[in-house]
């Protein structure tokens, strides 16, 4: 009688299937770990390009409008007064707003810091803007509900650079406001911190304005508010 022998066939030990899976597992674990790190710092910088962005935008907005203003007398104005007035956490002035915004002609632009209702931290910046010169008989006065253009906001300054009087050679320096004189300042610092304890770089604008209103001070039409929205209008 003939035996056949069958071969064995090959295979693993419990032990060696056992440390594969132990070597799989620790692979798995290791490439989640490497994943999870990687969708983290994509929301961080996410997160940073959109704090970058809202910075940006804003302070173009601030530096556009700023430097274009209009050194003009207010005596219409319910409190007759100089166009442009500022303290530490409001500034009033006159600017021009591009014609994509649907508002011809100038406008007066008032921004100030208000504090934040219930359950939101920190203070908001506001914007209202109106008709500088008085409206004819029958035209829309387009006064506009002030915008919030920023929030969250733990600290901000306006501070001016000029002359205490309108005196030539008088010398120039940094003040806290600029309030009932005749004359625009050399410079407006804008310094803002939010309560998240991000510290955006010093804004600080030239205002200039040539005899003509031109070139110098022709705004940036790349920033308005459109129907009570801050917008980039580009």
């Amino acid at each position: 009688m003939k035996i056949v022998r069958q071969a064995k066939q090959p295979g693993f030990t419990l032990l060696e299937v056992l440390l594969g899976m132990s070597i799989m597992s620790v692979m798995m674990l290791l490439l989640f770990a490497s994943l999870r790190i990687c969708v983290q710092n994509w929301n961080a910088g996410e997160k940073k390009i959109a704090q970058v962005s809202q910075a940006a935008i804003i302070q173009n907005f601030l530096q556009s409008k700023l430097h274009a203003t209009v050194p003009l007398d207010g005596a219409f104005l319910e409190e007759a007064q100089f166009s442009f007035q500022g303290s530490q956490d409001q500034i009033q002035f006159v600017a021009a707003m591009p014609a994509s915004a649907g508002r011809l002609g100038l406008q007066l632009f008032k921004m100030n810091l208000q504090p934040s209702g219930r359950g939101e931290q920190g203070s908001y910046l506001q914007v209202e803007i109106q008709p500088f010169f008085p409206q004819g008989e029958g035209e829309e006065q387009g006064v506009e509900k002030p915008v919030i253009i920023l929030r969250k906001i733990q600290r901000l300054q306006f501070a001016y650079f000029g002359s205490e009087n309108a005196a030539k050679n008088s010398d120039s320096s940094w003040q806290n406001d600029w309030l009932e004189k005749e004359s625009l300042p050399k410079l407006v610092s804008i310094d803002i911190e939010l309560v998240n304890g991000e510290v955006w770089p010093q804004l600080v604008v030239a205002l200039k304005v040539d005899t003509a209103f031109g070139e110098m001070g022709k705004p940036d039409p790349s920033f308005g508010i459109v129907n009570g929205v801050f917008v980039n209008i580009d």
